[in-house]
């Protein structure tokens, strides 16, 4: 079987048996049932849009179109894991509308702001300036970084 996909070797052990195979990427893609671009993603760490596959639904198709043989016991873990999702008894469960005192802290404190919502102690992100946003990172001791916005040169 393949390694675990948080494995070091899952990139590497994932190509490896797929050219020995024969298979192209896309061949893997369609006997995985996954989108195209994904066996690529999941073969080269390097790239910029790596990534894992789930260990419980993804990870068990690859090793199926590769071959392998699932345990029983395995596929059975990963099938309750999957049941106890779809059921909604995993994860965090509905989200519940926060207090005042949640929220008080994330706004930006703003001295006679007619505009804000009445119990509000600051401003809202959306309506807040660039000047007002870096003032409050700065005084958390956040150092803002505009890295989206930077040119690559190569």
């Amino acid at each position: 079987m393949l390694p675990h996909p948080y494995s070091l070797e899952f990139p590497a052990a994932l190509r490896a048996r797929r050219e020995l195979l024969g298979m192209s990427r896309a061949a893997l893609a369609r006997a995985a049932n996954i989108h195209g671009v994904m066996p690529r993603r999941y073969e080269e760490p390097d790239c910029g849009e790596f990534a894992r596959p789930r260990p419980e639904t993804t990870w068990l198709a690859l090793n199926r179109a590769l071959g392998y043989e699932i345990p029983t016991d395995l596929e059975r873990d990963f099938a309750e894991v999957l049941d106890m999702l779809n059921d909604g008894l995993l994860g965090s469960g509905p989200l519940t509308a926060p207090d005042e005192e949640q929220w008080a802290p994330n706004t930006l404190p703003v001295e006679n702001d007619s505009t804000a919502l009445p119990r509000a102690s600051g401003v809202y992100l959306a309506d807040a300036t660039l000047e007002e946003i870096v003032t409050f990172l700065h005084s958390k001791n956040i150092e803002p970084t505009f890295r989206h916005l930077l040119v690559k040169h190569i």
